[in-house]
């Protein structure tokens, strides 16, 4: 039996709460302690009353927390919260100077007496208490709409994500079928008039889809692989058209590993073929070539025949060039290119991969 082990935790919210909360309070006290440090004024009582200011803050925050979860102000607008978070923040200050001053003379009955103060004592600590609660109900809020527009910025890429494979899984189901109907009709004319040559079809067929099987799941696949295919696909081709279908390769071994769209290649051959030089008595040539470009890779592929995109005839960009575009809307985000034209009596299909990381990386 075997097991797998379990992806990192994401932390809970309290702990990061919890743990956000001590290193706050501590960062506070630590800082209170060097001024005191500086100005001679840190003695073990002092140190005391740090220590106690330490528990009543974070005790005080926490029940100020406990006041805004309770009341729900966190998913109202800031202009209700301000002024009741004003309002119990000042509540909440004398409480905190309360508690404070009451552990700390009977904790420490042999020090001075804090409730002995006079009420000025009692307003400068109720301001003091009333800024730093304000100010860290403001951070707390601050840091709940940050991690609320984390969540909603991660859900909507896993949104898009899954809708980017949901269309490039729908792409690819049109697609496969479209090739097969044509590979099945190619070596069904070949069964009645060269058998042996349709049993060496249905190998190269087999190949085809053997490959295409392997990338089916995947969004990339290295070039090499899918001149693999090409290659295959137009030895199944050869034999059908004979002489009538001459094919020449020049491509850059160094791009054998780079990323491309599967059966990206192969649909602009297999268009090539069957729109370009099929309808051609005598035939025509086929150039494919990948190259490197200012920009990134430049698959080009050449046919003999002329492009017309408003044909009568069955769509000559047909279903196979409307997916390529889509494909590589999706996958690449609008950077990739793909131009047919005419040329000097060629149709010259030229796709334009970035050299910049794909949005959808491999699987």
């Amino acid at each position: 039996m075997h097991t797998h082990s379990a992806p990192n935790p994401v932390p809970a919210p309290r702990a990061v709460y919890w743990a956000t909360q001590l290193l706050a309070w501590t960062l506070l006290i630590v800082l209170l302690g060097l001024y005191l440090f500086q100005s001679n004024l840190l003695s073990r009582d002092q140190v005391k009353v740090l220590v106690l200011f330490f528990f009543t803050g974070i005790g005080i925050s926490h029940l100020f927390r406990w006041v805004i979860i309770r009341n729900r102000w966190l998913e109202r607008d800031i202009g209700f919260v301000l002024p009741r978070l004003s309002l119990v923040a000042l509540l909440l200050s004398v409480l905190a100077f309360l508690v404070l001053a009451v552990v700390h003379d009977v904790a420490f009955p042999s020090y001075a007496p804090m409730l002995q103060g006079g009420p000025l004592d009692l307003l400068l600590n109720t301001i003091n208490w009333s800024v730093l609660l304000f100010v860290w109900s403001l951070g707390y809020f601050a840091y709940i709409y940050f991690v609320r527009s984390r969540r909603e910025e991660i859900r909507n890429l896993r949104l898009g994500t899954a809708n980017r494979e949901n269309q490039l899984n729908t792409l690819r189901a049109q697609m496969n079928p479209h090739f097969m109907f044509n590979a099945l009709n190619g070596i069904r004319a070949l069964v009645d008039e060269d058998p042996d040559r349709a049993k060496r079809a249905i190998t190269q067929l087999s190949a085809i889809l053997r490959n295409a099987m392997s990338t089916v799941k995947r969004n990339l696949v290295p070039l090499g692989e899918e001149i693999d295919i090409v290659k295959a696909y137009l030895e199944l081709e050869r034999m059908r058209y004979e002489e009538r279908l001459r094919i020449h390769f020049d491509l850059d071994p160094e791009l054998e590993r780079e990323p491309g769209p599967p059966m990206l290649l192969q649909t602009l051959v297999e268009n090539a073929v069957r729109h370009g030089i099929a309808p051609l008595v005598q035939g025509g040539d086929l150039y494919v070539s990948a190259h490197r470009s200012l920009n990134g890779i430049l698959l080009t592929v050449r046919n003999t025949g002329h492009y017309a995109p408003n044909g009568t005839r069955t769509d000559s960009h047909g279903i196979g060039l409307r997916n390529t575009r889509k494909r590589l809307e999706i996958i690449y985000g609008g950077t990739a290119k793909l131009t047919i034209s005419n040329h000097d009596g060629y149709v010259v299909s030229e796709v334009e991969l970035p050299n910049n990381a794909p949005v959808t990386s491999p699987r």
